[in-house]
Parts: C-alpha cells; structure tokens; sequence
C-alpha cells in the first residue's frame, strides 16, 4: 500500500470499555487508541496499520483476549500518507503542569513555554504514554508536585517504563539516577527512542525486566513509581516495598477508581506505620495513590 496506512475503527459498549482498557495496558504499547466520551461512556478503538496482515495480527490478539467480553464491529478505511500523519496528530497535544510541557514533535518548534520550563518531546507514532490517559497524568503531577517539594531526588525506578515518559520527565526535573523497566522488550527499545530525542539516551537506564527478577536484594530508591493495573500492584505489593528507602515516596497508578480501595488496603497492611502518608487522586474512571514513608 506504498505509504498509506489502514484506519481500522470500532464502537465499544459502555459498558465494555473499561476491559478494553485493561488490556490495552497490559499490551502497551500498542497501534490501538481507545477514546471515550465521559458523559455517555461510549468508546471508539482506533488503529493504523501499514498492511492488512498487520491488522489481522492485531485484531487477533483483541478477539482471542476479550471476544467473551468485547464485541468489536470493525470498519476501515485507507488513509493516504499526508492524511495518516494528520489523523495521528488529532489524537495528541502538548500537556503542561506547573512548567513541565509534554511536546509532541510536530509542535516542537511551534510550541510556546516559558524560557524556564522543561520540555519532553514526544514521537507522533508512539501512541502509548503520552500524558494523555489520566492514569499517566496523575503519576506526572504526583511526580512533579513531590520535587517542587523537595523529596530526595538521588534514584528514581521506574516499574512498567512503556513509553519511557515518566522516566524523562523524572530525570529532567532533578533526579540523579533513573532507571526504567519493562517486560515487553518493544517498550524498552521505544523508551530508548524517546530518550534519544531528549538527549537523555545516555541518562536513564531502561531495561528488559520482569518484576519477578526484583527480589534477589533489591536496590533501594528514593522514589518508585508503578503505572501498571490494580491487580498486579496488589500481586507484587511487597516487591514494590522491598524497593523502597526508608524516608521515600511511592506513587501507584493504572488502578481503576472502584479498585484503588483493594490497593489501599493491601499496601496499608504492608506498612501499617501510623506515620506513613496516603494521598489519592481520581480523575474520571482512574484514580492514582501516593504512599510517603
């Protein structure tokens, strides 16, 4: 199809969407975006794709994980290459929060911030961890808003990378040492790329690791950060801990509002310190905790 690509779209149910966005979590990243409108609820799951063998890979994965609970009705349209590189940008814009910027790269000359703020340039094809999803955004604010109050920023680890954004932004706001991984080894190479825009590809570490392989004497940071999904921040609630310096900041995100009780309790259990601090944070369906030991 030369340098056209294939714009594969599907309504989603209501009450359907929130097991589709489990998923695209736990696939991330990924050619899939899923858009909702918070009055109906209603969802559209969009892809680009450059062949139809490549959909096919993709719809797969969908069907065989979700067909019981997701019913997709696919249409598709071919988008010619000046158009695909519009409609991906119809999908993402620069996000600010008290003087850091998310760019994408088509508006980084265009982009006006103050001489003093900190920018993060964006890929347009990378469409996982933008800033855009509401779980990634309040992990950045927690982040942001913890330096701008003068935690300890000597490490920084990074659980579940994606994009790579969370650990960008950390390292340029001040942390001295920042490692990031992930158990996709797409997601490692695609934080690399990130970095490598930023200038900040000799900076950070990102590794291809699973959080099984954490808990041989783990090292200790001063903040971590696990933008994963509620069950598996409860599965490996004491893996996350077993990180932790002992004056530290944790912040859990990718947990659903419904869940963030379950996830509070599990780690309350774990360090039941009267002293220790529990902030949480909800922006529509997702919510987002931050742990001050």
């Amino acid at each position: 199809m030369d340098n056209s690509l294939l714009k594969i779209s599907s309504k989603i149910q209501p009450e359907q969407v929130e097991f589709l966005e489990v998923f695209l979590y736990e696939e991330a990243p990924s050619p899939w975006v899923l858009e909702v409108n918070h009055i109906n609820g209603n969802g559209t799951l969009t892809g680009f794709f450059s062949s139809q063998k490549e959909f096919n890979t993709q719809q797969s994965r969908l069907t065989n994980a979700l067909d019981q609970v997701v019913q997709f009705s696919f249409t598709s349209a071919l988008i010619k290459d000046q158009d695909w590189k519009e409609a991906y940008k119809a999908h993402f814009s620069p996000w600010t929060y008290m003087g850091v910027n998310l760019v994408p790269t088509w508006d980084k000359e265009t982009f006006k911030g103050e001489p003093s703020d900190v920018n993060i340039y964006l890929d347009p094809g990378m469409a996982f961890g933008t800033g855009n999803h509401e779980s990634t955004r309040m992990c950045l604010e927690f982040l942001i808003e913890s330096v701008r109050n003068g935690c300890s920023q000597n490490n920084l680890i990074d659980l579940g990378c994606g994009s790579g954004i969370l650990s960008l932004v950390a390292k340029s706001i001040g942390f001295q040492n920042v490692l990031g991984i992930d158990n996709d080894p797409d997601a490692v190479r695609i934080s690399g790329d990130n970095a490598l825009l930023n200038t900040l590809k000799e900076s950070i570490a990102f590794q291809t690791k699973d959080l099984n392989q954490l808990t041989t004497k783990p090292d200790k940071f001063d903040f971590v950060m696990a933008n994963i999904q509620a069950d598996i921040l409860i599965n490996y609630a004491e893996v996350i801990m077993s990180l932790t310096k002992e004056n530290s900041t944790v912040v859990l995100s990718g947990i659903l509002t419904k869940e963030i009780d379950q996830v509070t309790e599990k780690f309350r259990y774990l360090i039941p310190d009267s002293e220790i601090n529990f902030s949480q944070r909800e922006i529509g369906e997702w919510s987002a905790l931050k742990i001050n030991k």
